[in-house]
């Protein structure tokens, strides 16, 4: 396998544009709850590391790149529910989490569907803090062409919690910091963390 990817340098880059756009102050809202529609639908994309390491993917270079547990790029959709006009939501989504190389030659990735129940409290116009459940779907490890040596596993996922606080520019986009505890039971019935933190964006429409 010939190319790689750097997933510490994505997440470093989007951490630096986080601490900026903080940096830079919150945006003039219309207050709580004005102009916002008390059901609203959702898309995020995140980056996210932690967890262990499943499996090292050898370069032809001699460098080396790890699939993790709790890796890397986190695509979702969802709703967001207001109860009545109060600071308090309930957001409930479906994701798509993958941690995955790529050569010239072979993949290796890791792969799962995540649900999450989340409720949050906006404590100001631009900030909310939210905390929830998840459950993550069964992981599937696989590895393809120079890679086939890995095969594919399956790892049971089980319930876990997220913890995030979102910054909330205008009516339409936002902007979180987020931790999540979970586990995974690997094929050979040892424990797997898949604990990770991330950062994500979210289009609210």
């Amino acid at each position: 396998m010939t190319t790689r990817c750097q997933p510490s340098k994505a997440l470093a880059a989007l951490s630096t544009l986080f601490v900026l756009a903080l940096g830079a102050g919150p945006v003039q809202a219309q207050g709580l709850g004005l102009g916002e529609k008390p059901v609203r639908g959702f898309v995020g994309f995140g980056l996210t590391g932690g967890g262990e390491t499943l499996s090292t993917v050898q370069w032809s270079n001699g460098e080396s790149t790890n699939i993790k547990s709790g890796g890397l790029l986190d695509f979702r959709v969802g709703v967001d529910v207001r109860l009545d006009d109060s600071p308090f939501s309930v957001l409930a989504s479906v994701g798509w989490f993958t941690d995955r190389v790529t050569g010239t030659n072979g993949s290796v990735k890791f792969e799962r569907f995540p649900l999450e129940l989340m409720g949050t409290w906006r404590i100001s116009e631009a900030y909310r803090l939210g905390a929830g459940v998840r459950r993550v779907g069964d992981g599937k490890l696989k590895g393809t062409g120079a890679a086939s040596n890995v095969g594919t596993s399956t790892f049971t996922g089980k319930i876990g919690g997220v913890v995030e606080g979102e910054w909330l520019v205008g009516r339409t986009w936002g902007f979180a910091l987020r931790y999540v505890s979970e586990e995974y039971t690997a094929p050979n019935g040892v424990k797997v963390d898949g604990s990770h933190v991330g950062l994500r964006g979210a289009f609210y429409f």
